[in-house]
């Protein structure tokens, strides 16, 4: 293509062919293609394909088969290079050849021509790889693997030359699009000389950036807690929580071309940025979720409503109990677990439990008719309304401790209908039941780390801190993290009684429990729940059994934080002098 008419020629009204090539080995003098893959891009599509395999006349290594899954005999009856080069040309007419690392697949390309007496390429040449590493500086690797992870391209076949053509032509639009908008060069001219340039005169970051690193970012405290990313006017347009705020508010600030569009937006319009330390990362959690429901930050896109999170409810009230889900915590008397993520799930699991224990399904009403049901002559039922021989509260207790989390059966029934499903084929069928599996067994291994109703979850919770020589406390009462505090491995006289204050406090027996939960207290029970779930290696719940006295649960804790640090030390491997 003439260069006079490329200088003022839009990228948009650019054709470029992206090609790839596949070969015997490293050094065009000695190697040989054995694949080439090209697809046509206009006005950002892919309007046309090419792809070849090449007999390169030789064997094909084994270590080349090995990567590419080419062997010797899938080219034995392809045609040489010599006769696929001249349909290659005329597919690359007077495009522009684009290439990931442009010089290998050029000078391949190049010496086969040569060999077969044709005229070397004359084509204007883009290399992606050039482009990334101006574009994406702050990314580590700017390999075609590296460049289609950060961008979400799936590469079917790796290795094999139109797949990874295909995926370089996507990663060309996306790199043409970010020269475009953070480097306003838009025509093809100004974009074979981008790709040239050195990193030096590359556009500098922003004035407001740079005032924010310099300014702020020394500010920021190593603790946990919340910040608030805020526009010129001072709006809140981003709320986050991070175990450590200036670790977390950092890596908005640096590289920030490797950044996905919707943080580097953001970016672009923080002028300030603002922070609440909370002391622990669980309260930084439950905060986060406050503030952004009250603040409704326009660059958050979760955590803006509570949902109606559905819980089980095994109804002690009546002689005879049944189980049933609801959206609504209330102190009636009955039990509650979850909560559980969806009605569906809820749903799914009050059928589950109808098919697999003998509680009655029937209410009140026909309870009290005293005759038995069809649930009862299905076997579904055990009758409690003819005749009660005990067998009922035993199968209550069966229900209960499967909510608790303590009997791992199910799943394994669950599992056993899955694999009927896919011997019978009905693989959507066996897809449901793997679903309802993964679902069921993260709500039983959260309701083991609580170990109770939601109502009776009263507990303080030991997780290491960030000094070895302290463990975070946190204190949970009806279901709720009411308080959090630091407490030496090897507590003072001063310490203990600071403790013991604490328990006082909030786990008086003289406190009433809630008559009702909301569902900002349902959001918070569910945070609790995940935190508990994700940091169940290394957190440990001391229940309270609501009767044991400020001074003796004190003790308690003291005791258990002590046999920790002993079982540490323990484990620590003895250095012995040489």
């Amino acid at each position: 293509m003439h260069r006079a008419y490329i200088v003022h020629m839009l990228v948009s009204e650019s054709t470029f062919v992206v090609v790839d090539t596949e070969t015997t080995g490293g050094s065009p003098g000695t190697d040989r293609l054995i694949e080439i893959g090209a697809v046509k891009v206009c006005a950002g599509e892919v309007v046309d394909r090419y792809s070849t395999l090449i007999n390169p006349m030789r064997a094909i290594p084994s270590r080349i088969t090995r990567l590419t899954g080419i062997s010797t005999a899938m080219v034995f009856d392809q045609p040489p290079a010599e006769a696929v080069l001249p349909d290659f040309r005329d597919f690359l007419g007077d495009s522009v050849f684009v290439a990931h690392n442009l010089g290998f697949d050029w000078r391949f390309i190049d010496a086969e021509l040569d060999r077969a007496g044709m005229q070397p390429l004359r084509n204007d040449g883009l290399c992606t790889l050039r482009l990334a590493r101006r574009v994406l500086r702050g990314l580590r690797s700017k390999g075609l693997s590296s460049l289609s992870d950060h961008y979400g391209i799936r590469i079917s076949r790796r290795h094999r030359a139109l797949d990874d053509a295909e995926a370089t032509a996507i990663i060309l639009t996306r790199l043409l699009a970010s020269i475009e908008f953070e480097h306003n060069v838009d025509t093809l001219d100004g974009v074979l000389t981008f790709q040239r340039q050195t990193y030096g005169t590359q556009l500098e970051d922003a004035a407001h950036v740079r005032r924010i690193r310099e300014e702020i970012l020394p500010l920021l405290p190593r603790t946990p807690g919340v910040y608030f990313m805020r526009n010129r006017k001072g709006k809140v347009i981003y709320v986050g929580k991070a175990k450590s705020i200036r670790s977390r508010v950092r890596t908005y600030f640096t590289a920030i071309e490797s950044h996905a569009s919707r943080t580097r937006k953001l970016v672009r319009e923080v002028r300030d940025v603002t922070w609440r330390e909370t002391g622990s990362e669980l309260a930084a959690l439950l905060e986060e979720s406050r503030l952004i429901k009250e603040h409704q930050p326009r660059h958050n896109r979760a955590l803006k409503r509570y949902g109606r999170r559905p819980f089980i409810r095994l109804d002690t009230n009546s002689g005879f109990p049944s189980v049933s889900f609801v959206h609504q915590l209330v102190d009636d008397g009955s039990e509650y677990f979850g909560p559980i993520h969806g009605g569906r799930n809820a749903a799914f699991l009050v059928d589950l439990i109808d098919s697999v224990f003998n509680l009655r399904a029937c209410d009140d009403r026909t309870l009290a008719m005293g005759r038995k049901c069809m649930y009862a002559d299905m076997g579904r039922c055990l009758a409690p309304c003819e005749h009660d021989d005990g067998r009922y509260g035993e199968e209550v207790e069966r229900v209960r401790q499967f909510l608790l989390g303590k009997d791992g059966s199910i799943p394994l029934l669950l599992e056993e209908r899955m694999r009927e499903a896919a011997q019978r084929l009905d693989f959507e069928e066996a897809r449901e039941y793997r679903d309802w599996i993964a679902m069921l067994e993260r709500l039983l291994a959260q309701q083991r780390e609580v170990a109770s109703p939601v109502l009776d979850h009263n507990a303080v919770i030991l997780q290491p801190a960030v000094d070895p020589n302290e463990v975070q406390l946190f204190f949970v009462r009806f279901g709720r993290y009411v308080y959090n505090m630091m407490l030496p491995r090897q507590p003072t006289h001063d310490d203990f009684a600071r403790l013991c204050h604490s328990v006082e406090t909030f786990f008086s027996p003289n406190q009433l429990r809630p008559a009702r939960y909301h569902k900002r207290e349902v959001d918070e029970i569910s945070i609790l729940l995940n935190w508990m779930y994700t940091n169940r290696d290394t957190a440990e719940t001391i229940a309270w059994d609501g009767r044991q006295p400020a001074n003796d649960f004190a003790a308690a804790i003291v005791g258990r934080v002590r046999e920790q640090s002993a079982n540490t030390v323990n484990a620590m491997p003895v250095l012995k002098r040489a």
